[in-house]
């Protein structure tokens, strides 16, 4: 073969590649960009300033949500407490946000105990008492009666409990020993326990995988959140899902983000930075089968965001996924500016409520830790 005959062979190959390239490009739709956060409330919206509760002094549970109202449960050292709030109330406590686009309302410092309501009649809801008495006796209170048992942690101690599931027929009660607190997570056990005080179990929560696939849970298995609506899927922790059908734990790849729900895996979410460009979504159930069906493709550019969002600069340093759920993603950006401690951030509300392949982002930023407020929305 010639030199011309070669190079004209090349450039043919090149030109293909360009084609297949710039076609590939052409099926993902690039998302609008909006500057500000969205001055219309949405189911969407309200779940995500939903997550943003809670305090820095307690973890709190969502149990239930029923006519209207989640029923909340509170770990107060060695008892649990329950309240209750509206999604009318929550709309109230949000509501400010949209006077003031440009900068989230955080409800981190909203102490439900007081806002909330106690929840008086906890026979409505199967709720039970549980208190750590003395020498790590666990106190159980049901409408059937009472138990006591004897936790897996040193007698001088009261380890933390919380109600984590509950059900008409079961509850899951976590418990938490720190006695040999290193920094680390603490060592955690799952009591799962009928409504009637009958029967229990206690289970390292590291052997509960292998423990639920033995089938020794199968009682209790109504307790995790269903990933499907025939419940052939069940969220457990972390990133783990069980499938019933195959009595097998399947665990989401370590480079993919599962959803708050444990319905959707966005591909690649756990990469630092965020990979620029095509965003995939994927509903569970094909993702555990390996096929290629999405509910959401669509296209993101950080420079242009870095531009628009006025942060200084478009030298995107990380962009990770700070929110992410059903129909709202919320990617949270830093960027590098020229000058040694100059850049900005920049926040992506990304919502897929209107449409799955070219969402709206509505973006906020702030430059050189000063909120910057854009002239011209």
């Amino acid at each position: 073969m010639d030199k011309k005959s070669f190079i004209r062979r090349l450039l043919l190959v090149i030109a293909f590649m360009l084609a297949l390239t710039s076609g590939e490009k052409s099926k993902y739709e690039e998302v609008i960009y909006k500057l500000g956060l969205p001055q219309e409330d949405s189911p969407a919206f309200k779940e995500y300033m939903r997550s943003r509760i809670g305090t820095n002094e307690a973890e709190d549970t969502t149990l239930t949500f029923q006519d209207h109202a989640y029923i909340m449960m509170r770990s107060d050292k060695s008892k649990v407490k329950y309240y209750k709030y509206t999604d009318e109330h929550l709309q109230r406590l949000y509501e400010e946000q949209f006077s003031h686009p440009y900068e989230k309302i955080d409800l981190y410092d909203i102490d439900w105990l007081e806002e909330g309501t106690i929840v008086r009649d906890q026979k409505k809801y199967h709720l039970p008492d549980i208190v750590v008495g003395n020498k790590s006796i666990l106190k159980v209170k049901t409408t059937s009666g009472e138990t006591k048992l004897k936790l897996p942690v040193p007698t001088n101690t009261k380890p933390s409990v919380g109600l984590a599931a509950v059900n008409k027929e079961s509850m899951l009660i976590e418990i938490e020993d720190y006695s040999e607190f290193n920094g680390n997570d603490p060592r955690t056990y799952l009591l799962f326990l009928k409504q009637d005080l009958s029967t229990y179990r206690i289970v390292k929560k590291d052997e509960l995988n292998a423990t639920i696939e033995s089938g020794k849970l199968k009682d209790y298995l109504a307790l995790f959140p269903k990933v499907t609506k025939e419940g052939s899927y069940l969220k457990l922790y972390d990133k783990y899902i069980y499938d019933k059908q195959a009595n097998k734990v399947r665990k989401i790849k370590k480079a993919d983000h599962l959803s708050r729900d444990g319905k959707y895996v966005y591909l690649n979410g756990e990469i630092s930075p965020l990979r620029n460009g095509v965003q995939q979504i994927q509903a569970v159930d094909h993702y555990l089968k390996g096929d290629h069906q999405y509910v959401a493709q669509f296209r993101i550019d950080f420079e242009k965001i870095g531009d628009k969002a006025d942060c200084g600069s478009n030298d995107v340093e990380s962009a990770e996924i700070g929110y992410f759920n059903e129909n709202y993603v919320v990617l949270d950006m830093e960027y590098e500016g020229f000058l040694a401690g100059s850049g900005g951030r920049a926040s992506a509300d990304i919502d897929l409520q209107q449409s799955k392949k070219q969402p709206t982002a509505y973006l906020t930023g702030d430059f050189l830790d000063e909120w910057d407020v854009p002239s011209t929305p």
